[in-house]
């Protein structure tokens, strides 16, 4: 059961200014000036049957950090662009409890346009991190446990400081992780990807279509190792790999005792490989 308080929500604070062209940058497409108006809220949430958080958005960024509270907090900050306060009072943060999992959707009436909505959620140590994921706008988790996937299809992905194994997909934007327990699978379709890799747990592949790869991989990770490129070079040389296949555009190998398969793939930029300290 998920239990607000009692009103919903916890403090709500509106602006609404005239603005010049400084604010319209937040808005894809917006070419001139205009009217931005602005809603800040906040409320807390006590699923009493949730182990595990989603994140749902859809114009807007996601970031969660770890409370000091047994409650999920979240922050709402939405911004509209020549529209009315009742225009943003439509667009709402959804909130329910599927099979242990609490999900937190922002839900953008068909007829609202021009808002964006940024989250940020920070969760008690009971409950971990499932999927963190938008549509315009970043993705940026820190702090928080789980086995996770954050997901930016028109933004930058960034996971610091989770012990879980991660999953990290951004469509047009770089990604970075580090001091994370483990990777699954890194995308980036345009941009570049920094990425620690400490662990494994099956075939495994990093890629970006339009961006260099920049990896550290823990010296005692065993692996069937393979970086290669389309358009730009491989630099494995921070890595000790037996039986080792090299050209100008691919390497291969093996890393410790071999294992699972761990692809580092880049399209249109170089593979950089150094030993994770």
């Amino acid at each position: 059961m998920v239990e607000p308080d009692s009103a919903g929500t916890l403090s709500r604070r509106r602006l609404l200014a005239a603005t010049g062209a400084g604010a319209v940058g937040a808005f894809a497409g917006c070419t001139a000036p205009g009217l931005s108006t602005r809603v800040e809220e906040s409320f807390e949430v006590t699923p009493s049957d949730a182990t595990a958080v989603r994140v749902l958005n859809r114009n807007g960024g996601v970031t969660v950090r770890p409370g000091e509270s047994d409650a999920v907090r979240v922050e709402v900050v939405k911004r509209g662009l020549n529209v009315d306060e009742g225009a943003l009072d439509r667009v709402t943060v959804n909130r329910s409890v599927t099979d242990g999992v609490l999900t937190l959707e922002v839900v953008y009436p068909p007829e609202v346009t021009r808002i964006t909505t940024d989250l940020t959620v920070e969760l008690p140590s009971s409950l971990s991190l499932a999927l963190a994921e938008t549509g315009n706008g970043g993705v940026d988790a820190e702090g928080v446990a789980g086995d996770a996937t954050l997901r930016a299809s028109n933004g930058a992905v960034s996971a610091e400081g989770m012990p879980g194994f991660l999953t990290l997909r951004a469509g047009n934007g770089g990604i970075r992780a580090a001091d994370v327990g483990g990777i699954d699978g890194v995308t980036a379709g345009n941009g570049g990807v920094d990425v620690e890799i400490p662990a494994i747990r099956g075939d495994t592949s990093v890629s970006a279509s339009n961006g260099g790869i920049d990896a550290a991989v823990a010296p005692d990770l065993d692996a069937a190792f393979e970086a290669r490129v389309t358009n730009g070079g491989v630099d494995v040389s921070g890595l000790e790999l037996t039986n080792a296949t090299v050209s100008p555009t691919r390497v291969a190998g093996t890393l410790g005792d071999g294992g699972p398969s761990l692809t580092l793939r880049a399209g249109n930029g170089g593979v950089d490989v150094r030993r994770l300290d």
